[in-house]
């Protein structure tokens, strides 16, 4: 009975370990700018080192490696009061008590001084604090010290004060969440302390059973388990901002792919001697083969349940989030449209029994070929010879076809050895032009051609034409979300603030809502620039609210409004691309489009040539990146926040 409850000490404090540091890198890597989540990372970090001590004591058979392992536990023990004190003092800094708090930082400090002094009598060999040797009882622990007392009253102090934090902030909670998560808070706060303090040192009865104590252990470094999960969990949400479903989600996948896994993992070692005896295996045999089933059937079994566990998390959201969890499959892409502008260039140029074709379309760069079938050589020449901006007006004048059949003869343009036909939205829109090297006057006569090759270019060029608007119509919808990126996102921001705040920080929050959460942020925006050099739309926008600008206004001789025009410029400039990336691309054309419009006050026909665009597509392309602008500015602002 004895050692089998001393496998299962040693599984749950390995359990614990697991946990306990996979919650400690989750914390740390989501939120350590929080000073909340920083003393918490404190608390897992004395838990880690005290667990992974018992683990390594129980294996340990020198003395003096026990006793260097067994002071060395100290680091967590010692650490963890004083992370307690450091965990009270944000969590007034998070109420209404900011005075109380600033106040309470010198305690801080002397409390992991209190720690450190602490930590130098155990390590030092001293019997002031704890005194003996290892004793060989089934949880290894010292004796007690003549001064052990102290740390018990220091202990205390720091469990004492941050349970009167944890009820101020949850008295000061304004909204039912975050009094909620204070509760979580409150109700699990101690189990750092149930998992660290060195209860046997205290000693006990000697009518005590040794399986009576593991049998307590075990309960205990269970109740830990389940108690630093929740308040991880509750701790998760302070200064993210970010939606709850989002947290959730992350915190539930960390949970799955790190504590799960690593039990399950920890279970199967553990496992390890029962299964070699049974079946009669190596060791190195067995590791092996678990190692193989463990790696394939965990995510398999992680990716199963994931699907049950995000829809509890979406309970409320769950048809938009199954929608667009799906859409990716669902989406017409720009690769979906070029291989179905190839393939049927494949057709039409086989149906006709020519070698080349190609298809013009628009895109970010203008009207561009989107798809070549044949000798690309001649297209390029064609190309050359003929440029598309003075080609496609041509087109864009020609009447439409019928979608069943060859146009009649005045739809369609020939030059240079090439037939061109227009491509048209069901609207009415010019999409772009079809052109093959087939000789005008078959094409015009249409004798040679059968009715079924009629039929199937038609067709064809209709579903092109179908192929084009769907995606100029989804580019639009892209091109609206990302419009409203910056909107949302502060919207988030904005119910994650109001979530977590106190009375004191409503005021603060009333000021940030003007600017950053208003929808007409890019037309603010737009407005600003137009006038960038001098006028109303400058000097009274409402973007000099922005705690960015409030914060150079000293920098710029107390003036507002060139301290909007110092934001506005670095907004621009950071959405200057790297040197080496192509002059060509998108990212290019917005910011010189940006610098030429704005900074350096060209006109629209000017800006437009330069960039090789037109002015329609040149307004559609300048909202872009006006956009881009309002959302560099909502990037600042909150790294302001």
């Amino acid at each position: 009975m004895a050692i089998v409850l001393e496998q299962v000490n040693q599984l749950l404090s390995a359990a614990v370990l697991i946990v306990t540091f996979s919650l400690l890198t989750y914390i740390a890597l989501q939120n350590w700018r929080n000073d909340i989540a920083r003393a918490l990372c404190l608390l897992l970090a004395g838990v880690v080192i005290v667990y992974g001590g018992d683990l390594l004591l129980a294996r340990a058979s020198s003395t003096a490696t026990m006793i260097f392992l067994g002071r060395s536990q100290w680091f967590g023990i010692t650490l963890v009061p004083a992370a307690y004190i450091h965990l009270a003092n944000a969590l007034f800094t998070l109420s209404s008590h900011r005075a109380k708090a600033e106040r309470m930082r010198w305690l801080v400090w002397l409390a992991y001084g209190g720690s450190a002094i602490y930590l130098l009598l155990v390590m030092l060999g001293t019997d002031l604090i704890v005194s003996g040797n290892i004793p060989s009882g089934p949880v290894a622990q010292f004796s007690a010290g003549p001064f052990f007392w102290s740390y018990g009253l220091f202990f205390l102090v720091g469990i004492g004060i941050t349970l009167a934090a944890v009820i101020d902030s949850w008295r000061y909670a304004l909204t039912p969440a975050h009094r909620r998560r204070m509760g979580y808070l409150g109700a699990t706060f101690a189990a750092p302390g149930i998992g660290v303090f060195p209860f046997l040192v205290i000693g006990t009865p000697s009518t005590v059973p040794d399986s009576t104590i593991l049998i307590l252990q075990n309960i205990a470094s269970l109740i830990v388990i389940m108690m630093i999960t929740v308040m991880s969990y509750s701790v998760a949400f302070h200064g993210v901002l970010l939606p709850d479903r989002l947290i959730k989600q992350d915190f539930i996948r960390w949970w799955l792919y790190g504590p799960f896994v690593g039990i399950m993992i920890i279970l199967f070692i553990q496992a390890m001697p029962a299964l070699e005896h049974v079946l009669g295996l190596p060791r190195d045999t067995l590791i092996t083969f678990g190692v193989m089933i463990m790696t394939v059937l965990m995510p398999i079994f992680v990716s199963k349940v994931k699907p049950y566990l995000d829809a509890l998390v979406y309970l409320q959201d769950h048809d938009e989030i199954d929608y667009l969890r799906n859409l990716p499959r669902s989406t017409f892409t720009r690769a979906d449209l070029r291989s179905l502008l190839e393939n049927s260039l494949v057709a039409i140029c086989g149906a006709l029994r020519v070698e080349t074709g190609f298809v013009v379309a628009s895109g970010d760069d203008g009207f561009t070929v989107k798809a070549i079938n044949g000798i690309r050589r001649d297209v390029k020449r064609f190309v050359s010879d003929f440029p598309l901006p003075t080609l496609l007006p041509q087109l864009e004048r020609l009447p439409a076809h019928s979608p069943d059949g060859l146009p009649p003869t005045d739809a369609f343009l020939t030059c240079g050895g090439f037939c061109l036909l227009p491509l048209r939205s069901p609207d009415g829109l010019f999409l772009g032009a079809l052109g093959v090297a087939f000789p005008p006057e078959q094409l015009r006569q249409g004798s040679s051609l059968s009715q079924s090759v009629r039929h199937l270019i038609g067709v064809l060029a209709h579903q092109m034409e179908l192929a084009l608007s769907t995606v100029q119509m989804q580019q639009m919808i892209f091109d609206a979300l990302r419009g409203l990126g910056p909107e949302m996102q502060s919207l988030q921001q904005l119910s994650s603030r109001i979530e977590q705040a106190t009375s004191a920080d409503l005021e603060a929050i009333e000021n940030d809502v003007n600017v950053v959460a208003n929808p007409d942020l890019p037309q603010m925006v737009k407005d600003a620039l137009t006038q960038f050099w001098g006028g109303p739309k400058l000097s009274d926008s409402p973007l000099l609210g922005m705690r960015t600008v409030q914060r150079i206004l000293n920098e710029q001789g107390g003036s507002p409004t060139r301290a909007l025009q110092a934001v506005l410029r670095r907004a621009i400039d950071n959405l200057r691309p790297h040197e080496q990336l192509d002059p060509s691309a998108q990212e290019w054309l917005l910011y010189n489009l940006l610098d030429g419009r704005f900074l350096q006050r060209k006109t629209v026909r000017d800006v437009a040539n330069r960039l090789a665009v037109s002015e329609s597509d040149f307004y559609r392309k300048q909202r872009i990146a006006v956009e881009e602008v309002a959302r560099q500015l909502t990037m600042m602002e909150d790294s302001e926040l």
